[in-house]
Parts: C-alpha cells; structure tokens; sequence
C-alpha cells in the first residue's frame, strides 16, 4: 500500500500532533531561551516544523477547478484565520491597549500578513494563497520539480530586491515546500531516499543556522532548506516505519490541530499578561509553562468529550468532511 491510499494516515496525524505541540511550545519559551545552549538542544531539533506543514499540505494535494479550491481553501482556511484573527486582535487591544492608528494596522497586516493579536495564522493565509498557485500550475501540467525550483528563484529574487512585506518570502518557500511534497508523497520512503536524508540531517546538524518561515529566513540557505527537507521525510519516515511510536494522544493533536493552533497565542498572551502585572513569588517561566499545560489539557479535554458539532465551522470543517 503506497503511503496515501489510507483514508485516514494515522502516521501522519501523530507526525502533525508532534508538530503542533513543538509550534506550541516554540511559541511560549522562544523569547526566553533563544541564543541559549537550551535552544539548540530543545528547539532546534524541529524548528522545520512550518516546512513540514507545507510539506505535508503538498503530500495531500487534489487537483480541483480553480473555483472548487478558492472556495474549498475560503471555508478550511480562511474563515477560522478570519475569525480567529478577529479576536486576537480584540485580545490585543485588551492586553496591549495600544493608541489605535487605522493606517498604522494595515501597515503592519500588509507587512507580516496577518493582524497583530495571533500572528501564527499568517501560515493559514499563506497556504490557501500557495494552494491556489500550485493548482493552477498543475493544472497547465508544470513539473513539480520545476514549481518547486520557481518557488526557490523567486525566494532569492525578493531577497535581491528586497521586498518588505514577509509573506513574499514565506508564500515562495511554502510552494517550494508544497511542491516538493507533491513531488516525494510516495517516494519518501524509499531507503534511496532515507538514506542520504539522514546524512544531511544529522551531518548539518550541528550547524549554527536560523529557520524562521514567517520572515522568510533560511540562513544560510544552502544549509537550512536542504536541512529542513531532510526533516521533514524523516519525520515522516520515523512515523510511518515505528508504528509503536504513534500513541493516541500524538494523533489527537494532530486531529485536531486547528483548534490549538488558532487559540494558542491568545491563551499565552493572557499568561504573560497575568506574569507582567502581578508579582511572583514563583519562576515565570515555570508559571507560564504550569498554565499553558493547563490549557492544553483542558482544550483537549473539551475536544474529547463535548459535542462541538456546532462550531464546527470556526474551525473550517463540516459535518461532511470532519472525521
């Protein structure tokens, strides 16, 4: 059976669980252990995690008409990034109480993508733009390898000219990326493949290097971007070849990877509110971690045994298509 015959992967669910809960945390400690010994030992091992979403959104590409997968993409992508990204930003003006300057917000939107209060949904904005390119690239028969070396070009193309806005630099990457998993969805597991993937994986490990999708920094590139490639088959190949190491939990998160990834940095932003105006006897650090673990745990409890059936919409499913 090739790798995507299943309905249902369950090696790549636990692999988008490990991702999810690496995003998580990479977002709640990044600020205090970056350009710290802790940062290549707990970070660094995965910090390829937004490449494997592209990676993976590739491995599950169907072509569609132009219409079906704008419309397809609005209601799985769009509507839980519009929706959540409105209460990030009320949240924002909560917790930040910033002097509101219209201009000064679609500045910031048109630079990074998104909208101040939950920045991670720059990615959802981006993928239903990268969705949309690939597929009418397939559709006019583009080789993969060739969308995939375009997305490349022009990575290093608004480097030269030096676009501001970061998304013309994270939606070249991702059609790399989701080009690329299009490209190796089947032949990923081939030990031809495996192989020199974990001679670059664990060869440039030790590298000093820089993976931020957002900003569009792969540096240097010729080490991270053949790196994070590396990462990414290899994670999947960990899954799929160990199937003792996909536990029920793993796959939970990745079932339901939406729900954490839209309402994660609100929850944080509150945490660190709470830390900044209240003075604690205990470590910060610990604090925030204590609480953020509660939070996970009590969203999945939420998730496990209530009927949210009727929400299901903000999360951009249907009774159709959640399984």
């Amino acid at each position: 059976m090739t790798a995507l015959t299943e309905s249902r992967q369950t090696h790549l669910d636990c692999a988008h669980g490990l991702m999810i809960l690496h995003m998580m945390f990479f977002h709640l400690c990044v600020s205090t252990i970056y350009n710290t010994p802790l940062y290549h030992t707990i970070l660094h091992p995965l910090s390829f995690f937004m490449a494997w979403f592209f990676f993976k959104s590739g491995m599950f590409y169907k072509e569609h008409s132009l219409t079906k997968q704008i419309k397809r993409g609005f209601q799985k992508l769009i509507i839980p990034a519009l929706f959540f990204s409105l209460i990030g930003f009320l949240c924002y003006l909560i917790i930040d109480k910033p002097c509101f300057n219209f201009s000064r917000e679609c500045g910031y939107t048109y630079v990074f993508g998104t909208f101040h209060g939950n920045t991670p949904l720059w990615f959802l904005y981006s993928l239903f733009i990268v969705q949309i390119i690939f597929n009418i690239l397939r559709k006019i028969h583009i080789n993969p390898m060739i969308i995939a070396l375009s997305g490349l070009c022009l990575y290093f193309l608004n480097k030269y000219i030096g676009f501001r806005p970061y998304w013309t630099y994270n939606i070249p990457l991702g059609l790399m990326f989701v080009a690329l998993g299009f490209l190796l969805k089947n032949i990923q597991y081939d030990k031809r493949i495996i192989i020199p993937c974990l001679i670059i994986y664990w060869g440039l490990f030790f590298f000093s290097t820089e993976i931020n999708f957002m900003y569009g920094k792969f540096n240097p590139e010729y080490i991270t971007i053949p790196w994070a490639l590396a990462g990414c088959i290899l994670t999947n190949v960990l899954f799929k070849r160990f199937p003792r190491i996909c536990i029920k939990p793993l796959r939970f998160f990745g079932r339901h990877a939406m729900e954490f990834l839209c309402t994660h940095i609100i929850v944080i932003a509150f945490i660190e509110m709470f830390i900044h105006t209240h003075q604690l006897s205990i470590n910060p650090i610990l604090f925030e971690f204590v609480l953020f673990t509660i939070y996970v745990i009590a969203l999945s409890t939420i998730l496990h045994f209530c009927n949210l059936t009727h929400i299901q919409w903000m999360f951009g499913r249907t009774a159709q298509n959640n399984k």
